[in-house]
């Protein structure tokens, strides 16, 4: 009883000095000022959203500084104002809104992102990095606060950090490919071709119908020397696009069907396209390669000519036009290609080996034995080279003649 006595005095003094600190009629018209501002700040700062996706940014800039001026205790208000800054290519602007809302006691993961961007901007990557993490800290569903933090680490030459980051983080945003993409491309910087390729792949089934991570991963492809999974990837991009598609895709093809032995289907990716694309320097040589392989030799001396305009002086041009020469029985201007080719490039194999044929077509055996012995002792496993000796008879060379074996470059 004692108990509940005490309760009821506590309640009722509490009533008494509540009532004593009603607001009187200035306060209360403040109050309500007040109230009022912050309900017209919001409006405000929802038409500023509309306005900057609608890319109307001086008027965001306008509409979101009234909205900080009624109510300047909203952080989106100051990222949005940073925003449309950025977008008016006026930076010191930006940071000032941000710095604005860092002195009024304000912070929210957004505030350090775009401190972050900002900093990245002025190319102070380490500070960004320490924005980036501790908006992450903050929101760490963000997807663009982790890719831009990885980012960051690849620019300051830490792309081992940069990828470990990327593969723990990977089941939060699964069904994002934008981390797959980056992680695969990150994983290509370091050399991990498979690994990029797995990234990729993983990414390819999120963006499903993205052009884009199909061609990335087709390329990918190319490198890692998949030629058959390249292909697959990127000859629809080049059907659907005719004209139109990137000409990293037509090479990659072309250099993959080279690669698996189809020259023709390689000469029939590039034709039409090299007579469209005379400054395209690679398509011209790997033209000029499919047509030599398919006995075409106008075709091959005509891009490989291209090709020398565009990029003099290119080792595999040359060889290129060595071939055509020779293939033509034009053995003295290819025995004069061939021997310019190798006092700039002394230890290129396949031209030894090229050379060896030229010489060999106008019985000088010798000469064409002493070259493929060259091409033996700076490739020891090269085929042409000791298949080629052992042809020519009478070689003493233990090494011409072992059963070593080696990957190496084809006949011409």
């Amino acid at each position: 009883m004692r108990r509940l006595c005490q309760l009821l005095v506590a309640s009722a003094a509490a009533f008494i000095l509540s009532g004593c600190h009603s607001p009187n009629h200035t306060e209360a018209k403040q109050l309500a000022e007040q109230r009022w501002n912050e309900v017209r700040a919001g409006v405000k700062l929802q038409l500023a959203r509309q306005q900057y996706d609608s890319g109307l940014f001086d008027d965001v800039v306008r509409t979101v500084s009234e909205s900080i001026a009624l109510d300047s205790t909203r952080p989106e208000a100051f990222v949005l104002l940073a925003r449309s800054n950025l977008e008016l290519s006026k930076p010191a602007s930006a940071e000032q809104a941000i710095e604005a809302a860092r002195r009024s006691g304000l912070d929210s993961a957004d505030l350090h992102y775009m401190r972050g961007v900002l900093l990245e901007q002025r190319n102070d990557f380490t500070a960004a990095v320490a924005e980036y993490a501790q908006a992450r800290m903050m929101n760490a569903d963000n997807v663009d606060y982790f890719v831009a933090q990885a980012e960051c680490l690849v620019v300051l030459d830490r792309p081992e950090e940069a990828l470990a980051l990327l593969d723990e983080n990977m089941h939060r945003f699964d069904d994002n490919g934008t981390v797959a993409v980056l992680a695969g491309r990150v994983a290509a910087l370091l050399g991990d071709w498979d690994g990029a390729a797995k990234r990729l792949g993983q990414a390819a089934v999120i963006l499903s119908d993205n052009p884009i991570v199909a061609e990335e991963l087709g390329l990918l492809f190319v490198r890692a020397g998949r030629c058959e999974e390249a292909v697959a990837l990127l000859r629809p991009l080049i059907e659907a696009a005719r004209e139109s598609e990137s000409a990293a895709v037509r090479h990659g093809i072309a250099t993959c069907y080279l690669t698996l032995g189809d020259p023709t289907s390689a000469k029939t990716v590039l034709i039409d396209y090299a007579r469209l694309h005379h400054e395209d320097g690679p398509a011209q040589l790997l033209l000029a390669k499919a047509a030599l392989e398919t006995n075409d030799l106008l075709t091959a001396a005509r891009a490989a000519d291209l090709a020398e305009q565009l990029a003099p002086g290119r080792g595999d041009t040359a060889l290129v036009r060595a071939a055509v020469q020779w293939r033509r029985t034009d053995y003295a201007a290819a025995a004069d290609t061939l021997y310019t080719l190798l006092e700039k490039e002394p230890t290129n194999v396949e031209a030894y080996c090229l050379l060896a044929e030229v010489l060999r077509a106008q019985s000088q055996n010798d000469s064409a034995r002493d070259c493929l012995e060259r091409a033996l002792r700076i490739n020891p496993s090269c085929i042409w080279a000791r298949h080629a000796l052992v042809s020519l008879g009478n070689s003493d060379d233990p090494v011409a003649l072992s059963s070593h074996s080696g990957t190496t470059s084809g006949h011409p």
